[in-house]
């Protein structure tokens, strides 16, 4: 109870200021627009008492040419304009508010505590900003662990076991592709599916063209490919992945799909070494039973 206590202490004074700094910008804005309302509601009575000497003046005489006076559009438009008190009001609330808001932007401290802030068409999100960023720092490192995963001694173990119950490549490969999807569906809540196809397969498969595309791009660099589509909101579009490899068993595409996912280059990295892993597997566990089963004959 006692350290409660004193870390209460600690961080009392601190978070009394972060939380007042919000309420301290609404009583500002109240304050700046009952100014506002007052100014008026002074002019307004000014103006219905002494009618003479209202304070918004219609035009301004326009003096002879003789005086050496030059009139524009600009003067007859915006001499009315600055001197009467009406629209003085209205550019002292603007200017206040201005710097107001301007006040808060250089001292983001007054924002910890606001989550979302919008003036006219300008928004700002600065706890979302910083949240976004830490989500995709966690999200990233999450995606590298199940990479070093893969490499465990755990894992080999299992690998080892699915391929001696096979003996072909693609069993591991769909036992380690349905772990990832596991993987990233309960520790990172993100969906995906896919599909491996042969190269003629894929060839007759009915996939967008722009998915076909990738193939040649794949097949140069040895990397995979992603398209993500442009509208995140839309539900009649999918996000891709293609890795294309071939090994002794033949050639073959690998084509992750999700609605709401989109990959990135993390997702890209973790395919291709989850295929160059898991290959190297098969090799050396396919060496050792073929070696194990020619001496027991």
């Amino acid at each position: 109870m006692a350290k409660e206590e004193q870390e209460e202490k600690r961080i009392s004074v601190f978070d009394r200021i972060i939380g007042f700094m919000p309420k301290l910008y609404v009583i500002g804005t109240i304050l700046i627009f009952v100014y506002t309302l007052v100014a008026m509601r002074h002019l307004a009575f000014e103006s219905w008492t002494k009618p003479e000497e209202a304070a918004i003046p219609v035009h301004p005489q326009i003096p002879p040419d003789s005086a050496g006076f030059e009139h524009t559009l600009i003067t007859l438009i915006i001499e009315p304009i600055v001197t009467s008190e009406f629209y003085q009001i209205i550019f002292n609330t603007l200017f206040l508010y201005l710097v107001w808001i301007l006040l808060f932007l250089l001292a983001p401290i007054a924002f910890y505590r606001l989550k979302h802030f919008k003036f006219f068409n300008i928004e700002f999100e600065i706890e979302k900003q910083d949240a976004a960023v830490y989500e995709v720092f966690s999200v990233s490192s999450s995606k590298m662990k199940f990479a070093a995963q893969l490499t465990s001694e755990e894992y080999q173990l299992e690998i080892s076991e699915e391929i001696a119950n096979s003996r072909e490549f693609m069993t591991p490969l769909i036992y380690t592709l349905d772990s990832a999807v596991d993987f990233y569906s309960n520790q990172l809540g993100l969906t995906f599916t896919y599909d491996i196809y042969t190269l003629n397969q894929f060839k007759k498969a009915k996939l967008p063209k722009s998915i076909k595309a990738m193939l040649d791009m794949s097949i140069e660099t040895g990397d995979a490919c992603i398209t993500n589509k442009s509208n995140s909101d839309s539900e009649y579009y999918k996000n891709f992945l293609l890795h294309y490899f071939e090994n002794m068993d033949g050639k073959f595409v690998t084509v992750l799909n999700s609605y709401q996912t989109e990959f990135d280059t993390f997702d890209k990295s973790l395919i291709k070494i989850l295929h160059n892993v898991i290959y190297d597997y098969y090799l050396q566990y396919h060496y050792i039973f073929d070696v194990t089963d020619r001496k027991d004959k």
